[in-house]
């Protein structure tokens, strides 16, 4: 079990590494919502490879080059909490070590709640959720409804899971809550928003966007679905055009009006204005550039006339696949279309 002091320690130096690198800037000015752990390993000169692995979820490899092996055959979040993990142990100096598993008991090494600790306070800090939570209009009893808890752990980059424990670390969520929300499982919450849709890797993840989520450059996974609730006029004539978006690769589809209130606790019906939901899917090559998603609605015999609303949001994809990580080939194209 660690000490206070060392787990501010470990804390503090996540912090440390969040600013230097340039993490948070990324979220507050650029308009990203999540810390990505491998770029901050490649700025920190630190090799991430993902490899399918037997049994271990990653490991750090002390040496003149040091590096980190990622399993790549889990679940995204999963994925960057271990990446996260294994550059606790980097940056705190502990060498070379394996994982077999993460969320480490009181009973486990120190070095392992340091590297624990640590990653929490990377991917998870105060301010991101803080942020998120801003933006979105939540208050701190939102977070354990386990459709809310859902969207902010794909916008925290992490699973569902971690991010119940992590809100337990900030104080922000009493176990016996944690417990409760865990109980919901996230396949439950994907079928609940698809409806009659399915997703063609359980693994993958559905993203509720609304009008909270303009502007901003999420980050989802290749082949996860995207479903964009909008505000409904069509009985004044107002159809949502998809034109701008399908120019940019997306594919959108009207999904089957759902009732007055979902099970995940939003109306679609509030202060007399309806919600429609729209279906987005894009498959997209690696790009350095996010993808913009633009919607407009307007009347579709007034085409020169301005729209009734808009909008618009980004999404730089992720694909996560044996190799180099992403944010190592980024580099390596970057680099190449420089020469």
């Amino acid at each position: 079990m660690l000490t206070k002091r060392q787990i501010t320690a470990a804390t503090t130096r996540a912090a440390e590494v969040l600013r230097d690198s340039g993490a948070k800037v990324r979220i507050e000015q650029e308009g990203y919502t999540r810390v990505d752990p491998f770029r901050i390993a490649d700025s920190a000169g630190v090799l991430v490879m993902l490899r399918p692995l037997e049994k271990l979820l990653g490991a750090f490899l002390s040496a003149d080059q040091p590096g980190i092996l990622v399993n790549s055959e889990r679940p995204a979040g999963l994925i960057q909490m271990t990446c996260a993990h294994e550059l606790g142990h980097f940056f705190l100096n502990h060498g070379t070590t394996s994982d077999e598993q993460l969320d480490y008991s009181n009973t486990a090494s120190q070095k392992e709640l340091e590297a624990d600790w640590f990653a929490y306070g990377l991917v998870a800090p105060r301010w991101a959720i803080a942020r998120i939570m801003k933006r979105k209009g939540w208050a701190i009893s939102h977070l354990s409804h386990p459709f809310m808890l859902y969207q902010l752990a794909l916008r925290l980059g992490i699973s569902y899971t971690a991010t119940a424990w992590s809100l337990n670390r900030l104080g922000l969520m009493s176990r016996q809550a944690v417990q409760e929300v865990l109980s919901v499982q996230p396949a439950a919450i994907k079928k609940s928003l698809l409806q009659k849709h399915s997703l063609a890797n359980a693994q993958r993840d559905v993203w509720l966007l609304d009008d909270a989520d303009r502007d901003l450059i999420l980050e989802p996974r290749v082949d996860d679905k995207m479903i964009v609730r909008l505000k409904n006029h069509s009985g004044s004539g107002y159809v949502w055009t998809t034109d701008e978006a399908s120019s940019e690769g997306f594919s959108i589809e009207p999904v089957t009006p759902a009732p007055t209130k979902g099970d995940d606790g939003i109306l679609f019906i509030a202060g007399g204005v309806q919600f429609q939901d729209y279906l987005v899917t894009h498959i997209p090559e690696l790009q350095l550039h996010p993808a913009h998603l633009e919607l407009a609605e307007r009347q579709p015999w007034r085409e020169s006339a301005p729209s009734l609303d808009q909008f618009s949001t980004n999404a730089q994809f992720e694909q996560i696949a044996p190799g180099l990580s992403q944010a190592a080939k980024e580099k390596m194209l970057q680099g190449t279309a420089r020469s």
